[in-house]
C-alpha cells in the first residue's frame, strides 16, 4: 500500500468508548498530517470523497456499516475494536497506538474478504437490490411460528425448510449468527456460502457449505397456519418485507471488501483469543 494521506473515519456515537477513542484517534492522525472524514454510523451518512483507507472504531457493526459504504470505492477498511467481540476488527484499540506509524507508512497487510449480492424477485420482478452483505442475510419471522421456505443451488432443488427461518452467511460471518445456530467455522479466504437453518422442526437438516461459484435461490412458501409477516435482513442493518411467493436470490457480489491488519495478523489467534480456545 502507498503512504495514507487521507482516511474516512467511522465512529459509533451511542458507546462512549469508542467516541472518546475515535476523537483523540482524530487529533493524532491530524497532528500526522493526514486529512480526516468523521462519519457516525448512527446518522444518515454523508458524501465523502476518495480515501488511502477507511477507520472503523466501534464493534463488528460500525465495520459492517463502513463496508457497505466503501466496497463500491474500493477503500480498505481497518476496524479497530472498542465493542465486544470484535471479529471483523484487524487491531485493538492498544494496538493501534503502537503501530500507527506502521500504519501511516501502508505497510499494513490487506485481506480480501468476500461478500454476497441479494435481490429479491416477486412476479419475476427485481423488487429489492442488489445489495451487498458482509456478514449474512437472514430470513426469518417476526412472529413465534415456524414457516416454509424452498431451497434450490445452482438450479437444482436442495430442500425445503420449515423452521424459523434460514441465516445464509459469508465465510466472514461464520463467527456470527450462522455460529450462534451451529454452524461451522470457516476461513476467510474460501469463496463458499454457509446455509444454517434456524431451530429446524427435523433432526435431520443441518448447515450445509457451498460453493460460491452458483446462485442460491430461496423461494417464500411461508406459514402453513395463514399469512405471517417475513423479514429478509442484510448484516442486521437493511431490511426488507418479504411476502407469499418472493424468491431471494443470493450470488457472489462482484467486489470484495479489504480489510487492514497489522503485518504478524493470525485469524486461529483471532479465534483463540476470541473464543477462548483451549482454556479450562
Amino acid at each position: 500500500m502507498k503512504r495514507i494521506k487521507s482516511v474516512v473515519l467511522f465512529y459509533n456515537s451511542k458507546r462512549r468508548k469508542a467516541m472518546a477513542y475515535a476523537a483523540a484517534m482524530e487529533r493524532r492522525l491530524k497532528a500526522a498530517g493526514v486529512r480526516v472524514t468523521r462519519i457516525c454510523v448512527n446518522d444518515p451518512c454523508v458524501e465523502f470523497g476518495p480515501a488511502d483507507a477507511a477507520v472503523a472504531v466501534g464493534g463488528d457493526g460500525t465495520v459492517l456499516y463502513a463496508a457497505r459504504h466503501v466496497i463500491g470505492r474500493g477503500i480498505p477498511v481497518l476496524g479497530i475494536n472498542a465493542g465486544d467481540l470484535g471479529f471483523l476488527s484487524g487491531i485493538e484499540r492498544k494496538g493501534f497506538i503502537k503501530n500507527m506509524d506502521s500504519f501511516l507508512r501502508g505497510e499494513f497487510k490487506k485481506f480480501s474478504r468476500s461478500l454476497l449480492a441479494v435481490s429479491v424477485r416477486r412476479k419475476g420482478r427485481l423488487v429489492f437490490g442488489p445489495l451487498p452483505a458482509l456478514n449474512d442475510c437472514v430470513i426469518r419471522s417476526q412472529e413465534a411460528r415456524a414457516f416454509t421456505l424452498r431451497a434450490s443451488f445452482g438450479g437444482e432443488f436442495l430442500s425445503e425448510y420449515f423452521g424459523d427461518g434460514l441465516i445464509i452467511s459469508t465465510p466472514s460471518g461464520s463467527t456470527a449468527y450462522s455460529l450462534a445456530a451451529s454452524g461451522p467455522i470457516v476461513m476467510p479466504a474460501l469463496a463458499v456460502f454457509l446455509l444454517s437453518p434456524i431451530c429446524p422442526h427435523t433432526l435431520t437438516h443441518r448447515p450445509i457449505v457451498l460453493p460460491a461459484e452458483e446462485e442460491l435461490k430461496i423461494e417464500v412458501e411461508g406459514a402453513r397456519s395463514g399469512p405471517q409477516i417475513l423479514t429478509l435482513s442484510l448484516d442486521g442493518q437493511e431490511n426488507f418485507r418479504l411476502q407469499h411467493g418472493d424468491t431471494v436470490v443470493i450470488g457472489r457480489h462482484r467486489k470484495n471488501f479489504y480489510m487492514l491488519a497489522p503485518q504478524g495478523f493470525s485469524y486461529f489467534e483471532i479465534l483463540r483469543r476470541k473464543l477462548s480456545w483451549g482454556e479450562r
